[in-house]
């Protein structure tokens, strides 16, 4: 009879053991970088603002009906891939230089660029 309770009691702390992990599995999605975002597509129309790189030419992002808040940066140089040049703030791969960026009403991950009246979405 010991025997049996023994068995029994030394089977629920094990089994009780088995369901406490302390383990914490934290997962990270990271925004790609305009190196990574490039070496797939080297036509990508992209810039880079305040460290989150943008991209604009998105279908689905271009049907959207976005209003521009206040201006938050304007397009200061242009990436090239023959130079050793990191990409660095406000560089675009093709928006002109000057171009002005300004911040949305609706959504915060998305921006309008506009240069010579033409405004584009743009999603980062």
């Amino acid at each position: 009879m010991n025997y049996k309770l023994l068995v029994i009691f030394l089977s629920s702390i094990f089994l009780a053991g088995c369901g406490f992990n302390n383990q914490t599995t934290i997962n990270k999605s990271e925004a790609p970088s305009a190196k990574e975002i490039l070496t797939e597509n080297k036509d990508a129309d992209i810039f880079l603002l305040n460290k989150t790189v943008y991209q604009t030419n998105i279908e689905w992002v271009n049907k959207l009906n976005l209003t521009k808040n206040e201006e938050i940066g304007e397009i200061e140089s242009i990436y090239t891939f023959d130079s050793n040049d990191s990409f660095k703030n406000k560089m675009a791969t093709k928006l002109p230089i000057g171009s002005k960026i300004f911040s949305t009403n609706e959504r915060k991950d998305m921006l309008i660029v506009e240069n010579n009246g033409v405004e584009k979405n743009i999603m980062r």
